[in-house]
C-alpha cells in the first residue's frame, strides 16, 4: 500500500481483540502505509478514542460484533462525526436484522474478508471531493433507498 496522501493527522481506529488476525492484519497495513493506528478493545475504548483525535481524517475498521454494541449506536456515532467505517462480516456469527440495518443507516461499508482491508484502507483515507459533489450518485443513492426500504420491510 502507498504512503497516505489523505494530508497530515491521518488516522485509523481498530476496534476489536488485538489478537485476533483482522484486527492484526488491519494495524499491519495501517502501519506499513505509514498511517497512525490506534487499537481499542471496544466500542466504548474507540468513543474515547475519537473524542482525543477529533479534527483528524479518521477511518474506523473493525468486526461486526465488535462495532454493534447497544444496539448499532456506534453506527450513528460515526455517521454523525463523518467518520467513514469499515465493518467485517462474520459467515459464522451473523450479525442479526438490527445491527446490519444500522450499519447500513449510517454508510457503514460492510466486507466480507480481512483480504479486503488493504483496498478499504486505500479508499477510506482517498481525499474526499471538495467540490461539493456527492461521493455517490443518484442511481446509487437510489440504490441505498432501494436496500433500505427492502431492509426495513423484512424486519417490519
Amino acid at each position: 500500500m502507498a504512503k497516505d496522501n489523505s494530508g497530515p493527522g491521518a488516522c485509523v481506529v481498530v476496534v476489536g481483540d488485538p489478537a485476533e488476525a483482522p484486527a492484526q492484519t488491519a494495524v499491519r497495513l495501517a502501519r506499513a502505509g505509514g498511517l497512525e493506528v490506534r487499537c481499542c478493545a471496544d466500542v466504548y475504548a474507540a468513543v474515547a478514542a475519537l473524542a482525543g483525535a477529533a479534527g483528524r481524517r479518521l477511518l474506523v475498521v473493525g468486526k461486526m460484533q465488535d462495532l454493534a454494541r447497544e444496539n448499532g449506536s456506534f453506527f450513528s456515532l460515526l455517521a454523525a462525526h463523518a467518520v467513514r467505517c469499515y465493518c467485517l462480516l462474520d459467515g459464522d456469527r451473523p450479525a442479526g436484522a438490527a445491527p446490519l440495518h444500522a450499519a447500513l443507516q449510517a454508510g457503514t461499508t460492510l466486507i466480507s474478508a480481512a483480504s479486503e482491508l488493504e483496498g478499504v484502507l486505500r479508499e477510506g483515507l482517498a481525499p474526499v471531493p471538495s467540490s461539493g459533489v456527492p461521493r455517490t450518485t443518484n442511481t446509487e443513492q437510489e440504490d441505498l433507498r432501494a436496500t433500505e426500504a427492502e431492509l426495513s420491510a423484512l424486519l417490519g
